[in-house]
């Protein structure tokens, strides 16, 4: 009976050995560095008595080291996350999470407007295309760094752009930009009388009517002289056109009318006599 116990107890004493070996962390500190596009080096700490270990990328078996401490790894995918798992023969780990390389960085835009366009410059790294948006609506894909936007006179509008790298990862940036209001002068000599002005406006604005105010003087040797003005109306995404009287009654001479509006624009615009 005694020799029986004093067996168990020796086998007790062995499994209780063992235990440290199986469940402590072989490998520690498992750590990424030198860190690319398409690869990394690993490196981590052997615990006493360990010195081999194998390596998984995202639990797919990767590679296998003995005695060394590094492993270096290639042929990776730029802008991915990735999971590395170093397990000692003692089925102890140690793992970390990475990203490589490339993804794109957030464009930082630049633009000037004009009553009919958004002229967008920007720059951006990683990235093999751009996506611009214009009111959460895609407008274009280019592969340059420049864009001119068609956009309505005297309007804001939300521009998006996300720059794409060639796994498709993203990033983005928004502004907000507002388009000039319209103005032109249109002039003409040896004018008379009756003075008019004629022309074709257009409300580029899709949902709120505006005008085309036209205000007409006489050039002179001293500076320009109100004459009259007058005022179109325009519906929301709507063109108008004809001849507007503005004065009546007027000496010879050289008229000049200018002509400013919110949202509406024209190509040209006619200073006549009738």
């Amino acid at each position: 009976m005694r020799n029986r116990f004093t067996k168990w107890l020796l086998c007790f004493s062995l499994a209780l050995s063992l235990v440290p070996a199986f469940t402590a962390h072989a490998a520690t500190n498992t750590t990424a560095s030198n860190i690319t596009e398409t690869s990394l080096r690993l490196t981590w700490t052997f615990q006493p008595g360990e010195s081999f270990v194998q390596i998984y990328k995202n639990n797919v078996y990767l590679d296998s080291r003995a005695g060394y401490n590094v492993l270096d790894v290639t042929s990776l995918t730029p802008c991915t996350s990735y999971n590395f798992n170093v397990v000692g023969s003692g089925f102890g780990s140690s793992s970390t999470n990475v990203t490589t390389l490339g993804c794109p960085t957030a464009p930082a835009i630049t633009y000037t407007t004009t009553v009919s366009s958004i002229d967008l410059s920007w720059t951006a790294t990683n990235a093999v295309s751009y996506d611009i948006y214009k009111n959460g609506s895609l407008y274009a894909t280019t592969s340059d760094t420049t864009y001119s936007v068609g956009a309505g006179a005297g309007q804001t509008f939300q521009i998006k752009i996300v720059a794409k790298n060639g796994t498709g990862a993203t990033a983005q940036t928004t502004i907000s930009a507002t388009t000039q209001t319209f103005t032109a002068t249109f002039v003409q000599d040896n004018l008379s009388g009756n003075i008019r002005v004629g022309g074709a406006f257009t409300n580029s604005n899709p949902t709120s009517p505006t005008s085309m105010n036209i205000a007409l003087y006489r050039v002179t040797g001293s500076g320009d002289v109100y004459v009259g003005s007058t005022s179109v109306s325009i519906g929301a995404n709507q063109s108008v056109g004809g001849w507007y009287p503005i004065a009546t009654g007027q000496p010879l001479g050289t008229y000049k009318a200018v002509l400013t509006s919110q949202s509406a624009t024209t190509s040209g615009a006619s200073i006549g006599s009738y």
